[in-house]
Order: C-alpha cells, then structure tokens, then sequence
C-alpha cells in the first residue's frame, strides 16, 4: 500500500484486504473470489479490478499484509535465541494475524505456482534467519560439531505444524520452549546420536 496518499484509496485497499483475509481463514484460497470479496466488502467489483489483476493478486497481496519475518534476536545465547524464534513461529500458528493462514497458503502452493512461490520465500526468509543462529551455535560450541543446521530446523518446526495442523491444538510458548530444549539436548557437545 505504499505510495497510496488519497485517503479514500487507502479506506477502500484496507477494506478490501481485511475481507480477504478473513475469507482465506473462512474459505480457504478458492473461496476468495474477486466477487466474494465484493459481495462481503461492499466494495464494487470494478474498484477491485482497478487495484489488483484478479483473484491471485489480490491473495497475495492479502498475504503479504501480514508477513512479519523473523528478526535475528542475537541475545548471545543459543537458547535464548531459538526460544525467541520457536516461541514467535507458535505465536504466528496460533494467534498472529497470519495463524489461519499458514495452512490456506501451504495448500494453495501445492495448487498453484505463485502461491508455490510466495511460499518457498515465506519459508526461505524464516529459514535463513533460524540456520544463521544455529550456524552460529555451533561456531560458539553450543552445538556439536558436524550438526546439520537443517536437521536442527526441521525439529524445532516440525512438531509445532504437527501439533497444529494434525492435532489442532494450539502451539503455546511453553510447548515451544520444550521443543528447544529437547532439540538443544539432542544436539549438544559430546553427546552420541548414533
């Protein structure tokens, strides 16, 4: 929305992507028409089309509205770093602007090959934020030597998207601060994982 100045334009792009995003928590992408976003907005079809191509802009756009990308927390703890980024990704799956959404765009990527795109640079930008500061644990000792960084990734995700998306349950910081912890003793100085 940048570069919008005209008040009445800026009210209208607001609207119109509040409503699609509670459409894609609603109806997932297929349910966020053009027309369903007018029809619920009241903002006519023909303004719609003035400020996004179709269907797929507009979605991405409503996507891109909430993208909060990681920051690199560097406390000087590995730790206090991964507890920072696991318990944030929790926040984000279940109660961030972007927690219904994560699971319309993981399925929409798997349909569509925009959304495959905004998805690979959703994951890329979280990614290199987590591998930095694991890559940086293991320069400082504070994980074995040899450990694979994207290994260490996948198991501090993959149980919150299991819990969340198999289970349904909310993820919670302290659930996220378990995770850590086991992954960190899997993974320390000195320990065999053979």
């Amino acid at each position: 929305m940048s570069g919008v100045t005209d008040p009445r334009v800026r009210r209208t792009r607001t609207v119109v992507i509040a409503t699609a995003l509670r459409l894609l928590v609603e109806r997932g992408v297929a349910g966020t028409t053009v027309e369903a976003v007018a029809e619920r907005s009241g903002v006519a079809k023909t303004t719609i089309y003035r400020h996004w191509n179709g269907q797929a802009d507009l979605v991405l756009d409503a996507f891109a509205s909430v993208r909060r990308p990681p920051t690199d927390p560097d406390s000087g703890s590995l730790h206090g770093d991964l507890v920072e980024l696991v318990g944030g990704l929790a926040s984000a799956l279940s109660d961030g602007p972007a927690a219904g959404l994560w699971f319309a765009l993981i399925d929409a990527a798997e349909r569509d090959r925009d959304f495959a795109a905004l998805h690979r640079r959703e994951a890329e930008a979280r990614h290199e934020v987590i591998l930095r500061v694991v890559e940086r644990g293991i320069a400082r000792g504070e994980l074995a030597e040899g450990t694979d960084p994207l290994d260490v990734l996948d198991l501090l995700a993959g149980p919150l998207f299991h819990r969340r998306a198999v289970g349904g349950a909310t993820v919670d910081r302290a659930f996220a601060e378990r995770v850590v912890a086991r992954v960190l003793a899997a993974y320390a100085p000195g320990r065999n994982r053979s």
